[in-house]
C-alpha cells in the first residue's frame, strides 16, 4: 500500500521541507553593507567566504519535525485514521513555520533596517500544505473504499 498517491503526496512533502535546509528563504539587503542570507536553520552573511551570523533554533526545529513527521506519516498505512490526523497537524506545523520565518524576516528586517527579497523557497511549506491536502483526501478515498467493500461482504 506504500504505492498509493497520497504516499507521493507526502513523499514530495518531505522533499520540499528538506530543500529549506539548503536553500535561502529570503535575502535581507543593506545599502552600502554585505547582504544577509536567512536560511530557516541559520542567517549567514554573502561573500566569498560566507561569514555565520545567527543560528535559527526555532525555524530548524519545527522544520526537522515536518519533515521527519511526514516521512512517518508515509510508513503508517494500515492505520489510516491516524495518517488522517498526522497530516492535520502536519499542515497546522507548517503554517506555523510559515508564520515563524515571516516573524523572524520582519524581525531583523527592522533590527538591521534592511531591504528584504523573498526566495522562491519560502512558498516551500505553502505547497507543503497543499501537498497534505491532496494526501488527505486520497486517504479519506481509500477509508471510503474500504468501506464500500466491507458493506459487499
Amino acid at each position: 500500500m506504500i504505492q498509493r498517491i497520497q504516499s507521493v503526496y507526502l513523499f514530495l512533502t518531505v522533499v520540499f521541507t528538506a530543500l529549506l535546509f539548503f536553500m535561502p528563504v529570503a535575502y535581507l539587503t543593506i545599502p552600502e553593507a554585505p547582504t544577509y542570507e536567512f536560511y530557516t536553520t541559520q542567517v549567514i552573511q554573502s561573500g566569498t567566504p560566507k561569514v555565520f551570523i545567527a543560528c535559527n533554533w526555532m525555524s530548524m526545529v519545527l522544520n526537522i519535525v515536518i519533515t521527519l513527521l511526514s516521512a512517518v506519516i508515509i510508513f503508517l498505512y494500515k492505520k489510516r485514521f491516524l495518517q488522517l490526523r498526522l497530516c492535520v497537524v502536519n499542515i497546522i506545523l507548517l503554517i506555523g513555520l510559515l508564520i515563524l520565518m515571516w516573524l523572524q524576516i520582519a524581525r531583523l528586517t527592522d533590527e538591521l533596517h534592511a531591504v528584504r527579497q523573498w526566495g522562491f523557497s519560502f512558498g516551500f511549506p505553502l505547497i507543503g500544505v497543499i501537498l497534505n491536502w491532496l494526501a488527505i483526501r486520497g486517504i479519506i478515498k481509500d477509508i471510503a473504499l474500504l468501506k464500500s467493500y466491507d458493506r459487499i461482504r
